[in-house]
């Protein structure tokens, strides 16, 4: 035990947080400063740049863009990235998560939730036959996207909290399709009475983030097509803005940067729950 609370605390030291600028921005200046010019910072002031996509354009005239690419990749991969997941969960369920992690999805095993959720509706008994079916639908993506085998996560906690926070309303987004479906708006009310909000923080190791933060394109083929890849470029942009504004903080964006896992995500990966009021 003693070991396990070692290891995650030397995790949770290495954690790359994105909403938290103030603490992995100087790490990622202290890789970048090899191959930035003296006078950077200065330049981007006086560039003042309007948008944060300008000052990294910005910062590439002035330096080997493909070196600094391939700084803030290895420096991602050296560490862990912060990511979240935001749902709600009964005291049983939040039980399990902490036992087990986060298990990607399988549609039939909802259906026990979902009949708990909405058999209080009184259109229950004649919709009930059909939750297989819309199980099915949703699972496979003949409706509303592919979720089955999957489980997301996001890279800024504000983002989920503050922007799309439908998940911490209604829990799962897969939950909210299949009980809209069945029952209308009624059914996605019923979800917002299950559980509680939850907020779930997980360390990732960089590597395994990176290529979760590319489910469909690779990172090669991003940068083959002069790309920035995902997670550098959000990194990236930041510091750089930070560099012209020092009084920007990232958590302001609410980004939506997505992650996706097709295996379970494990509890000892999860750094914290936060219950929300």
């Amino acid at each position: 035990m003693g070991l396990m609370r070692k290891e995650n605390a030397d995790r949770a030291l290495r954690v790359f947080d994105f909403d938290n600028i103030n603490d992995w921005a100087p790490k990622l200046e202290a890789a970048l400063c090899p191959y930035l010019p003296n006078s950077v910072k200065q330049k981007l002031v006086e560039a003042t740049p309007k948008f944060i996509e300008d000052a990294l354009d910005f910062l590439f005239e002035l330096t080997d863009r493909n070196a600094i690419i391939d700084v803030v990749l290895a420096w991602l991969q050296s560490g862990y990235i912060a990511g979240y997941h935001g749902t709600r969960l009964t005291d049983a369920e939040l039980s399990s998560v902490q036992t087990f992690g986060l298990i990607p999805l399988n549609a039939d095993a909802r259906s026990e939730r979902l009949t708990r959720v909405l058999s209080s509706h009184h259109k229950w008994p004649e919709m009930s036959s059909q939750l297989d079916i819309a199980l099915q639908a949703h699972g496979q993506g003949e409706i509303a996207g592919h979720r089955q085998g999957q489980v997301h996560l996001t890279l800024s906690r504000c983002g989920l909290t503050d922007s799309f926070n439908h998940y911490l309303s209604y829990g799962s987004e897969f939950d909210k399709h299949v009980a809209t479906s069945l029952l209308g708006h009624e059914g996605g009310e019923l979800l917002t009475r299950d559980g509680k909000p939850c907020v779930i923080q997980v360390a990732i190791p960089g590597d395994l983030a990176l290529k979760a933060a590319h489910p469909f394109v690779s990172i090669d083929v991003m940068r083959g097509k002069g790309e920035v890849p995902n997670l550098a470029n959000d990194f990236l942009k930041s510091w750089c803005y930070r560099l012209a504004n020092p009084n920007f903080q990232s958590r302001e964006l609410r980004l939506d940067c997505g992650m996706v896992f097709y295996q379970t995500i494990p509890a000892a990966w999860i750094q914290h729950y936060l219950l929300m009021p």
